[in-house]
């Protein structure tokens, strides 16, 4: 079924040519990556994802062999027509798919996939390379529609090193006579070393790109919001967030892992650490399942450009606190808020608030989506809720006290616990404290009666997680005619230092209760106990920055934030510029401080002044007449300097013996380039000065070139001594 002696294959034993292999190895490394890319996404059938990956792992295992296996014409002509064969069984048998459409759209798919194949193990020629290049670029684009994970980026980095790579591969190799289907000749292959520049520019130009690249997206204007929200997403589908919730349906998402939302505060940070961000209320209790009854429903339009003003039906405003959330690609339309917002900044038409006080998005948008919240994170203090008036008849109108057919002994339970309370907050505060004390959390829950689940959790299991502490407790308040409600939404626990964000996962879902109190309407109250909280690794939170850039700046990035990127680079500029002249001032003030000091200095000092301008002058003359002793000063100093360090370095041995030939030049005994050091040493006409030279030279070759230790001391004496016999030696001529 393969060849290696047809007329699109090389001749019988010759091998590719280095630079073709190196084109070959880019363009089906391109397609690898963007293959991988796209496989990520969860979209592709794994069969079909596992047959692919396998043909091309065999063929970049050829390539690294430096083999020269294709398939031949014939080869590839028997395959596509088993393949004919193949497709009606495929079309009927084996696609995936509720209609004809959908059993035909996944039979192509596969097509493509199969002649994909055959072209990675049978390309020979131009065209063949030509399909395979822009089949790579077809798969990076359907990657870039049906995903906007930030793992995205980085397969396109990778893609865009191959892509460069083999554009400016294939330029090279486009002469060889191997790309119009001949022999390669002889004797041809470039060197080694073409690969590796080849590489280096490919590289290079790859790199270069993505800054440029990056200014552009930052830069070109944007009118619309989160680009990716036409892009067809449909999203994971959010348990427990309907108008309709059984008792367990938030256990599912309680053991998740996956990020739903990312928070960014304003200020401090840590004040936030522990609020609810509250998404569903649900009124009605059937004994089995929560529900909202028909809301009064109402469109709220925005009163600035993108800005939703919402005022309190109760209550009184405090301290306003700023927060940003980014919603993951989730299949919902509730928009999370923790207190009492006051005002919600989003990139929307309109919003639909409900009588339950619940945000939702009309649009439904099911792609990444962030907005900005205003909001009052304060509660009422107990002593205000204590003096609270009673409910009246009114306040059942706006909160259900209603409850199903019940086991008596929760209300007999509920009664004994707030036996001693005076009013309804200290009633609430004790069922929550005693649901706390006397019930254990777990995730694990055991078997309850499915018709009358409260009371078994009360009375048998006396364990479960958070959905069955909310509902005792709403259940216990209304038994004693207190109007409550369960909310379900997340609790922002885990702060990534990082990214400064608060990183909201599956896990941090969340039930609670809310407390109707007449002039401060409804306050949260959760009897849940605390979990066991596990403690992120800063790798974590590095990859958790990563993804708030990605979501925040590239998925959701629009002209807000291309606003929010020009102020906050005028600041930085504005600050540069103000730090940069506040130090020219304070360099100016040194300076002038210093010359006033020096003035007046040399004001006392007329006599030392002039006697250091004189010898600043006969230093100069000095130099310019015996420039030789201006040397061997600056050779000394540097000596002196490289022997500070403690130890004979080669530096400081080079110096050394440096200084000792400009002393001998000086006298006349100038070492010729063509002696060695131990022959100038032999050369020195006087005798008495030879033994001393020699035992420097000596040690300046071991220091130097025979890796041994010289004593800093032993080099220095050597070096006095040398000095000195020359000294002598030119007096006593």
């Amino acid at each position: 079924m393969s060849t290696r002696n047809t007329p699109d294959a090389n001749a019988s034993g010759a091998r590719t040519p280095e630079l073709l292999r190196y084109f070959e190895l880019s363009l089906i490394g391109a397609l690898t990556t963007a293959f991988l890319t796209l496989a990520v996404t969860g979209r592709l059938e794994r069969v079909a994802v596992a047959l692919f990956a396998a043909v091309l792992l065999l063929r970049l295992t050829v390539l690294a062999a430096r083999e020269n296996w294709r398939l031949g014409p014939r080869a590839v002509t028997v395959i596509s027509i088993l393949y004919v064969a193949f497709f009606p069984v495929d079309l009927f048998y084996l696609a995936s798919g509720a209609t004809l459409l959908d059993r035909t759209l996944a039979a192509t798919i596969h097509l493509v996939f199969f002649t994909a194949a055959v072209k990675v193990l049978s390309a020979s020629r131009a065209r063949d390379y030509a399909y395979l290049g822009a089949l790579s670029f077809l798969l990076m684009l359907a990657a870039a529609i049906l995903t906007v994970d930030a793992t995205y980026v980085a397969g396109l980095c990778l893609y865009l090193l191959f892509a460069v790579s083999a554009l400016v591969s294939y330029e090279v190799v486009r002469p060889y006579a191997i790309l119009q289907g001949r022999s390669p000749v002889p004797g041809s292959n470039p060197p080694a070393r073409a690969e590796r520049a080849l590489a280096k520019t490919a590289a290079t130009v790859a790199l270069s790109m993505v800054p440029v690249a990056a200014l552009l997206f930052f830069a070109i204007p944007r009118y619309h919001s989160s680009y990716w929200s036409g892009a067809g997403f449909s999203g994971d589908r959010l348990t427990g967030f309907s108008d309709s919730v059984e008792l367990g349906d938030l256990g599912r998402l309680l053991r998740s892992n996956q990020v739903i939302m990312r928070v960014t505060v304003d200020g401090d940070a840590r004040l936030f650490r522990g609020e609810k961000l509250r998404g569903v209320a649900l009124e009605e209790f059937d004994g089995r399942r929560w529900f909202s009854r028909a809301h009064t429903e109402r469109f709220l339009g925005p009163e600035l450009p993108q800005q939703f003003s919402l005022r309190f039906s109760s209550g009184e405003a405090g301290t306003a606190t700023r927060y940003r959330v980014l919603i993951e690609p989730l299949y919902t339309d509730v928009l999370f808020v923790a207190g009492r917002a006051r005002r919600i900044d989003a990139p929307l038409r309109f919003l639909l608030v409900d009588s339950a006080g619940s945000l939702h998005n009309p649009q439904h948008l099911t792609s990444p989506f962030g907005y900005g919240v205003v909001a009052d994170l304060d509660l009422p203090t107990p002593r205000e809720l204590r003096a609270a008036p009673a409910v009246d008849s009114e306040d059942f109108e706006i909160a259900d006290v209603g409850l199903p057919h019940l086991d008596p002994r929760v209300g007999a339970l509920a009664r004994q616990v707030a036996a001693g309370a005076g009013n309804n907050y200290d009633r609430a505060v004790a069922l929550e404290t005693y649901l706390r004390e006397h019930y254990a959390y777990s995730l694990d829950l055991p078997r309850v009666d499915l018709a009358d689940p409260v009371t078994g959790f009360l009375f048998k299991a006396r364990r479960g997680n958070c959905e069955y502490f909310a509902a005792a407790l709403a259940v216990m308040l209304r038994s004693l005619g207190i109007p409550a409600r369960l909310v379900n939404g997340f609790q922002a626990d885990d702060y990534n230092r990082v990214g400064g964000d608060f990183v909201v996962r599956g896990r941090d879902a969340h039930s609670w209760v809310e407390v109707y109190f007449p002039r401060y309407g409804w306050i949260p109250f959760d009897a849940t106990p605390a979990g066991p909280e596990p403690a992120p690794g800063i790798l974590d939170e590095y990859l958790d920055a990563a993804e708030l850039f990605w979501s925040d700046w590239v998925v959701d990035y629009d002209f807000g934030h291309q606003a929010q990127l020009a102020f906050n680079v005028q600041s930085e500029y504005n600050r540069i510029d103000e730090r940069f002249g506040a130090w020219r001032k304070r360099l100016q003030d040194v300076g002038t401080g210093r010359l006033t000091r020096a003035g007046n200095w040399l004001d006392r000092h007329r006599l030392q002044a002039v006697a250091v301008v004189v010898l600043i002058l006969a230093l100069a003359a000095l130099a310019v007449r015996r420039p030789e002793w201006i040397e061997e000063l600056r050779a000394a100093f540097a000596w002196r300097l490289a022997r500070r360090a403690g130890r004979l370095s080669d530096s400081a041995a080079r110096l050394g013996y440096q200084r000792f030939l400009r002393r001998c030049a000086r006298y006349g005994m100038v070492k010729a380039p063509t002696e060695t050091p131990l022959e100038f040493a032999e050369h020195i006409p006087d005798a008495a000065a030879r033994p001393p030279a020699r035992a420097l030279t000596e040690l300046y070759l071991s220091a130097r070139f025979g890796h041994r230790t010289v004593a800093p001391e032993l080099f220095e004496s050597s070096l006095d001594a040398a000095l000195e016999a020359v000294r002598l030696a030119r007096a006593g001529s």
